[in-house]
Formats: structure tokens, sequence, C-alpha cells
């Protein structure tokens, strides 16, 4: 554990109690299960748990090491009874593995929906050998509390000896449950890896099935796979004994000891019927406790869409419902990386993640790239590999297999698979654009306030549609301490030339400074990603602009998204302001944080007064946690502005009060893209999106939207250090008037 790489994180090991004799039935899809469950149990909860392992493995070294370990072979002669006596004394738990062999395929289910395993050449059940020995202890635990209250101390002395008891007590201060676990893998692939070398160093001639093995159990623990181990709800085995069926042979009798003594010899018979009922649950909750992660919703997605080509923002798409409508319903264990990150697929972000299944798909020809597409090759057959060759040849068939017993997800993905590719749109932007709505309308109810907030309408983010042909979308940002009416005019008037315009609403602007001073400047950036989203899923040509800090915001969601934007434009974005105020601003912060730790008492110094040129518009306070967070956002932005790939138009005013002039110089000079243009207007005042002299930045941003839309796509391509030169600034002597 302290050379391997992998996360194991158990999870609701809280569900155990004390007084709890437990088997722990369990997936099993790789060979290390068989130590790794029992061992991290204990490290977390004390408990002596020993597992069955497969015979063939007590060999050699290997086989004396799982002796010490707690391990016993399936085939022990005293197998049963080594469980059930330590399971009567309290003193061990188990593990037993109900699939019964390693299940490499994952195909856990048959066409009619029934649990199915492959073992041995062909498919059968699981096992009920779990369910039978917790109900066998069960019963014996209340015989022995018969035998107890009869009083009948011989038979007590010969049952104690019988099940090594040191007391009849001993037995009936616990209670037999059977407690399901899921252990998922994340990811899940086959390669050469440290431990794989290391076997073929040792052993020249491996097997296949052993190079197999190797290849992904190495893997597993040599590279940084993330193993879940879920313990679900314990099942009491008592209330399966309460049925009718049983009434008369749990029934306390003279002959108690006869009956126990009788079902030691043929255990199984009569608790069949109560073991494949029992069997049937715990098999279902153990599928249903798996972790679903981006692997398993990708790979069923592709399974099930009925198109064979899908480019990689539609699968993004589909992708993100299926999540969004998973966790919606709450039936289902999701990974934390997918509940954390999944808006990401929308958002258009990099995801390797997202890459590396794509990666695999393609590696294995069940899907090829053509054209910047994806086509799904027909003629594979899948599941057409050797049953202990699967997870080497066909790894995203079998990553797809494992959440095929989930049937309530596996339809909900198939649904959103096959549906409409408008319908998808449509539910996107309707989800979006609603939880915008929504976050406004909630900040404005705890923030506003009388005298100071503005009317709604100033702060509500907006959507304009052209009336006619689409040209391509806008996602429009408003400056610090500003809201979306701000830059309204300039939306209008890109709506006018055909373009739909989702003008953002910062979060934290357009209802009080107070609200303002809670924000950090990554919900800013999330603000601008809901309104991307919303474009998105209008049109493919997608265009980011901003003013002032929507500008940094535009610029920066340019660098990270560049291979799914067209365009980007910014106006007085800063990247140094002209307050020497400003540059305090972390400073007074922290202080104000360490004095309300000291002293609590009124912040003073937590907003200065603003004097803003739109007073309908603007806060006349400025929350100095706000400028720390633009100043941050503005480092941020210059890691960012050598990855801008797409064209892009920097708008300055060469006598800005606000923002330094040289912002638009630092901003051009830092893009990596070499289709840029700086135009420096002569202006002296920041807010030139508005009031006299706009029309002319109108103007600009329009000429530079038709031609960047008009360069060939193939010509947009990323530049490097080496070759981003500064082309020459295109402002024209009029216009720079």
């Amino acid at each position: 554990t302290r050379l391997i790489k992998a996360d194991v994180r158990l999870h609701n090991a809280e569900a155990l109690e004390d007084d709890m004799a437990v088997i722990f039935v369990v997936n099993h899809f790789t060979r290390l299960e068989t130590l790794l469950l029992p061992y991290a149990l204990y490290q977390k909860t004390g408990r002596l748990i020993w597992s069955l392992a497969a015979d063939e493995l007590f060999k050699g070294r290997i086989g004396r090491y799982l002796n010490s370990a707690g391990a016993i072979s399936t085939k022990a002669p005293d197998r049963d009874k080594t469980i059930v006596h330590s399971l009567l004394a309290g003193d061990k738990s188990w593990v037993i593995f109900p699939e019964g062999a390693m299940i490499k395929d994952k195909k856990l289910v048959d066409r009619a929906g029934r649990f199915e395993v492959f073992h041995q050449g062909k498919r059968r059940p699981p096992h009920t050998g779990a369910a039978v020995l917790a109900l066998r202890t069960e019963y014996y635990r209340q015989k022995l509390q018969c035998l107890r209250d009869r009083g009948d101390e011989e038979e007590i002395a010969g049952i104690l000896e019988h099940f090594k008891l040191e007391s009849v007590d001993q037995a009936l201060e616990k209670r037999t449950c059977i407690v399901p676990v899921n252990i998922t893998y994340y990811p899940v692939r086959a390669q050469e890896n440290a431990v794989l070398r290391a076997a073929r160093a040792f052993a020249k001639d491996l097997s296949p099935r052993a190079i197999e093995e190797l290849s992904l159990e190495g893997t597993v623990l040599s590279q940084d796979t993330d193993i879940d181990i879920t313990l679900g709800t314990p099942m009491e085995v008592r209330p399966y004994l309460d049925a009718p069926e049983y009434a008369e042979m749990m029934a306390c009798s003279i002959d108690d000891y006869g009956e126990l003594k009788k079902q030691e010899e043929d255990p199984s018979s009569a608790f069949r019927e109560g073991a494949q009922r029992m069997m049937l649950r715990y098999m279902s909750e153990i599928y249903r406790l798996t972790t679903v992660n981006y692997d398993h919703v990708a790979t069923n997605i592709i399974r099930h869409q009925t198109a064979r080509k899908f480019d990689v923002q539609t699968l993004r798409s589909r992708m993100f419902l299926a999540i969004q409508h998973m966790e919606k319903l709450g039936h289902h264990r999701v990974h934390e990386l997918m509940h954390d990150t999944y808006r990401g697929l929308v958002y258009d972000e990099p995801m390797p993640k997202l890459d590396s299944i794509l990666d695999l798909a393609v590696k294995e020809n069940w899907i090829t790239r053509e054209d910047g597409e994806y086509v799904k090759n027909s003629a594979a057959k899948r599941g057409s590999s050797d049953f202990h060759q699967a997870r080497m040849e066909e790894t995203s068939f079998v990553i797809a297999n494992e959440i095929e017993p989930l049937n309530m997800l596996v339809t909900l993905i198939k649904d959103v698979a096959q549906a409409k590719q408008a319908d998808i749109d449509s539910e996107l932007r309707e989800f979006f654009m609603a939880e915008d709505q929504r976050i406004f309308d909630d900040d404005y109810a705890e923030w506003a306030t009388d005298g100071e907030s503005k009317p709604k309408h100033i702060g509500r983010p907006f959507l304009l549609m052209p009336e006619g042909r689409i040209e391509g979308g806008v996602v429009l940002t408003h400056g610090y301490m500003a809201a979306p009416e701000e830059v309204r005019l300039l939306g209008e008037s890109l709506c006018a030339l055909g373009y739909a315009v989702y003008g953002v609403r910062l979060r934290g602007h357009g209802t009080s400074p107070e609200d303002l001073q809670q924000r950090e400047w990554e919900e800013w950036y999330e603000s601008l990603n809901r309104g991307y989203a919303v474009i998105r899923s209008i049109t493919d040509t997608i265009i980011l602009g901003g003013f002032s800090t929507g500008g940094v915001m535009s610029l920066m969601a340019a660098g990270r998204k560049c291979a799914n934007v067209r365009a980007a434009f910014s106006i007085c974005a800063p990247l140094a302001l002209q307050s020497f105020g400003a540059r305090f601003a972390p400073t007074i912060v922290s202080m104000n944080a360490l004095v309300r730790k000291v002293r609590k008492s009124h912040d003073r110094w937590g907003f200065v007064e603003n004097f803003p040129e739109n007073k309908h518009i603007n806060y006349s306070r400025n929350p100095l946690h706000g400028v720390r967070e633009l100043s941050q956002s503005m480092d941020a932005l210059k890691d960012e502005l050598p990855r801008v790939a797409v064209p892009t138009f920097v708008v300055q005013g060469s006598g800005d009060p606000v923002v330094k002039p040289s912002s638009g110089q630092m901003i051009f000079d830092s893009l990596g893209t070499k289709h840029k243009e700086l135009c420096i207007l002569n202006r002296d005042r920041h807010g030139i999106v508005n009031h006299e002299g706009s029309e002319v930045v109108f103007e600009r941003v329009h000429h530079f939207l038709k031609w960047a839309l008009a360069l060939p796509q193939e010509e947009v391509q990323p530049v490097t250090e080496e070759t981003n030169e500064a082309v020459s600034e295109k402002a024209t002597p009029e216009l720079a008037q």
C-alpha cells in the first residue's frame, strides 16, 4: 500500500455495528479483491476479516501468504463449518464472491434481465452459498436460544464443544447480517506497466492469461486508479427465517439439538428457497452500488445511439443530460470527479478523461476518426473476444457492460442517446436559461436593498434572437460592478446583424455590493459558462465578447475553449488598473479578515465609494474583496492569453481613467493567434459601450466579426511563441479620432 498509486476509498463503513456477524458479498473483477477488501475494512473498522480465494492460488509463496492473511481455499474440506462456527462466535467476518469467479467481461445479465455470469465455458446464475451460510448460522443461533430457554445443560455443553463457543451468550449477543459490497475501478485500462515488466523479468514464458491479468491488475496498482469500495445497507438474515415455510422448523421443540445436528449434515436443502430470494436481493444491491463514472456514460451512449456518425460536441451534450438526469433521480452512486466536473461537458472545457475513453474506443476499432467526427464501426463484433482476453482486447465493451444491471440508468442513457439533436439542444437551452434566471431571482431576493439596488430588469440576464437567419451566437459579458444592461445596446446591434446574443450576468452583480463582496472570480467565470451553454445550444458559430471584466472572462474562456470558439473580442479589458489603491486591495482584504477574527466589529474598510458613469446600472460602493478577485482574474488571464488561437479583436480607450491603456497592447502582444487586431480609440472614458461614440465601437466589432467569420477555419490554428509575431494595428485614422 505504500508503493501503489491507486486511491482506495471505503464508503459507508459506519453502517457496520458491533453486534453484527457479517458476510460481505462482493463483486469480483480482479484477483486483488481477495486481499484488498479485508485489508481496507480492517484498517477502517478494526474487524478481523477472512476471505475465500480460488484454490488455484494456494501454491508456493502466494499460497503461504494467503493462508497467513486469513484466506481459505474454496475447496477446503471444512470450509463451510469454519465459516459458520466463526460467525456464531462473532470473532471473524467473511468476504465471499457470489459470482464464484472473476467476471472479466462484466456481462452480468441475460436478455431477459436475469443474473447470469460466465464460468468454465458456460453461463450460470450466481451462487447462493453465501446466503445458505448466513441462514444456517442464524438458524443455529435461534436453536441455541431455544436450548438455553429450556435449560438443558447437557445438550448446551455439547453445542458449545461442537461450535467451539465459550458460552451461549457469545452466540446470542450477535446477529447474522449480509452486507453487499461493490468495488468499482476507474479508469479500467489494460496496458504495459511496471508490475508486468517485473513479472517478465522473472518469468520469460508468461502465458497469455497471465499477461492479460498483469496488464490490467498491474495498471490498477501502478497508475492513478480510483478504487471505490462501497458498503450497502446490512441485510438482516432473521426475517427470512420468519417466513411461513420455516415456521415448523424454527419452532422450539424437545429435539432442537437433533434438528440442529441434522441441518449440519445437509444444510442447503432446507434453506434453498430463502437463499434464492436473498441472493437475488443482494446481487441487485451489489450492482446498484456501482460507482458510475464518465467511461460508463460515454460507452453506453455510443452503444445505444442510432446515428453512425457523431462529433464530440454531440456526445458531450448527451453525456451531460444523462448525468444531469441521473443526479436528479438520486438512485445511483456517482464518481466524485464526474459529480464535480460534468458541467464542463457542455462548457467545452478540456476533459482528459473523455479523451481517454474515446482514444480507447478508437484503439479497439469500435469507432474511427474521420474528418473531425467519429464513426461507429458497424462491422465490429463486440463481445467476440475470448473471456480471458476481454479486459485487454475489448476494455470499452467491458466498461459498458458494468452498468447493464442498472436497468433504470441504462434506459435513461438509451433515451438520451437516441433523442433527436434538436430536442437535446432545446432541453439544454431551457435548463441553463431557467437556472440562470433562478440564480438571479434568488440572489436578488437575498441581497437587494431598498434605495441602492437597481430594478430587476437591469441585472437580469437576457437572450436576444434575430428574426431571420442566425449568423452566429455571441456570449456577451458586462464589466465589474455593472450588470447585463450595460452591454444591451451592443447586444441589440449584434442581434440586428443576425447574431443570437446572450447577455451574461456575472454572479454578485445586478443585486447589491454586499452580494459582490461574497463572490470569487471563479463564480464569474461559471456565470459566463452558463451563457456559453445557452449559445452553444443555438449555433456552432460561437463568439465570446465582453466589456472590461467581461472582456477578461471572455478572453480567458477563448483560451480554454479555443477548439469550439470562432472568434473573441474584448473592450477595455484590464491587465492593469489605473487606481493606485487597487494594488493594495488584497492586503486590505486580508487585514479585514484578520480583524474579523480578532474583533467582531463592523468592517469599515470593506467598501469604498464609487462614482460610476452609469448610475442607473453600476454600484455606488465598491467592495475591496471584489477588487482583489478582479486582480486575481487578471493574473489568471495572463496564463490563458498565449492559448487563445481564434481571431481576436482588442479595443482600448487611450485615456481610460479606470484601466491602464497599456492593457490593450499587453493583451494583444500576449495573444497566441496571428489573426488579431488592436484598436486604440481616442477616448477619455472607460464606459465606451454606452453614450456618445459607442456606435463607432459597435461598428468596429461588426467589421471584425465579418472578417473573422470569413476566414477559412483551417487557417485558424494555434501559434507557438516563435511564430507569435505582432501583426500591424488595423485601426484606421478615422476610427482613432
